[in-house]
């Protein structure tokens, strides 16, 4: 296997009422309402899809919504999902308020909708099949209003994963701190690092990392799947500059690439549980 750079300028914009058809059916069936208010609620919903997984469902997307997106009804994933935002904001059922900066990990059958009234941008990542983080296949399930804040399907410790529930990290509001790379493998002792969410068992993360202007690395070889996905500045890897919401895909034993920026840049880098 080979590592797989994504340059977010060369994928498109999509609108969601575009993509309605090629959704996981066990999604698209249960946005909650008449087909005519679905496409509706889509029309006001862009992605570009960084990354997807027909095999496990997992994707990886840059998203973003127009001023006014409301889901439709509360409901709960299978699937562990995650998100980092980079603009806007956005209010999610018994999670709170979110802006640029937050990050949150939820685990499945947690009940939730968002309403948005001035629209946000993030990057959203759906795990799909991952024994290790305890998430099954994308998919939604609607639930009533009464359910909103709670998990139906699994109760204690089961129900906060291993990561446990992180509702909602304010990164914003985070200390830079040297970072630790034994994880990420990233191969530079320059970088600052804050951790947004860390499996207890299997080390599997979510880290924001800084990357210093003039810093070049030789990001290492690794047993663990990384993605890297820039948030902020430019970076060059193995020669090809590439703007925020680039992704790159380094799976396990794959030679991995030099990294490198002029002006500093931030990476969202997802690290999973070793091979």
């Amino acid at each position: 296997m080979t590592t797989t750079i994504v340059d977010a300028t060369s994928v498109p914009w999509v609108n969601g009422a575009d993509v309605y058809m090629s959704m996981e059916p066990a999604f698209r069936n249960n946005l909650g309402g008449p087909l005519e208010r679905v496409e509706e609620l889509l029309s006001r919903y862009s992605m570009r899809t960084l990354w997807i997984d027909p095999g496990t469902t997992r994707r990886i997307d840059h998203v973003r919504t127009d001023p006014g997106y409301v889901d439709l009804c509360e409901a709960y994933h299978d699937s562990v999902e995650e998100c980092f935002f980079l603009s806007g904001s956005v209010e999610l059922t018994a999670e709170g308020d979110f802006q640029a900066g937050d990050y949150f990990w939820r685990p499945p059958g947690w009940v939730h909708m968002a309403r948005s009234p001035e629209g946000f941008e993030g990057i959203l990542m759906m795990e799909g099949e991952s024994p290790s983080d305890g998430s099954g296949r994308v998919s939604r399930v609607i639930r009533p209003d009464s359910d909103a804040g709670c998990n139906p399907i699994r109760e204690g410790e089961q129900s906060i994963g291993p990561r446990g529930y992180v509702r909602r990290a304010e990164a914003r509001h985070m200390v830079w701190r040297r970072h630790d790379d034994s994880v990420t493998a990233l191969g530079s002792a320059e970088l600052t690092s804050k951790v947004l969410s860390s499996n207890a068992v299997t080390a599997a993360a979510s880290v924001l990392v800084a990357v210093p202007a003039g810093c070049s690395t030789q990001i290492a070889p690794s047993d663990r799947e990384r993605f890297l996905i820039s948030t902020t500045g430019t970076i060059t890897v193995d020669g090809h500059d590439l703007e925020p919401c680039s992704l790159i895909h380094v799976p396990p034993g794959a030679a991995a690439p030099t990294l490198s920026t002029d002006d500093g840049a931030e990476l969202l880098v997802k690290v999973g549980a070793a091979a």
